[in-house]
């Protein structure tokens, strides 16, 4: 998946989703708000880096947070999530985050939900 707002939305519709809004943040990072088709709102931050901190999750918490959204998906493009990454996303508590390093289908996530954190190791 690339990192620019209009690829970023165009692939997310691909897998189902209603594109919501598609932000370019930076040129490594965009920020999408999607709908599911049963209607639940999440939140995708779509981020190039080769090492996703535990600062990277934070960031996206407050963004979640600001934007009032309770589920978000943080994507790791040609990137791996630190340790302490997934610990900070175990840690939170207003929010359900999810690690990954691509956009599930949203039939998937209509059926299963989102998991609060996902272990990519």
């Amino acid at each position: 998946m690339d990192v620019v707002a209009r690829e970023a939305a165009a692939h997310a519709r691909r897998l189902g989703y209603q594109v919501i809004t598609a932000e370019q943040l930076r040129a490594t990072r965009c920020l999408l708000v999607l709908a599911e088709p049963s209607g639940q709102m999440v939140a995708v931050l779509v981020q190039r880096r080769a090492l996703i901190t535990a600062a990277d999750v934070q960031d996206f918490a407050e963004m979640l947070f600001l934007r009032r959204l309770t589920r978000g998906l943080l994507i790791a493009v040609d990137g791996v999530f630190s340790n302490e990454a997934r610990r900070t996303v175990q840690e939170l508590r207003h929010a359900t985050m999810t690690l990954a390093t691509d956009l599930p289908p949203a039939s998937t996530n209509a059926a299963t939900g989102l998991n609060p954190a996902v272990d990519l190791g």
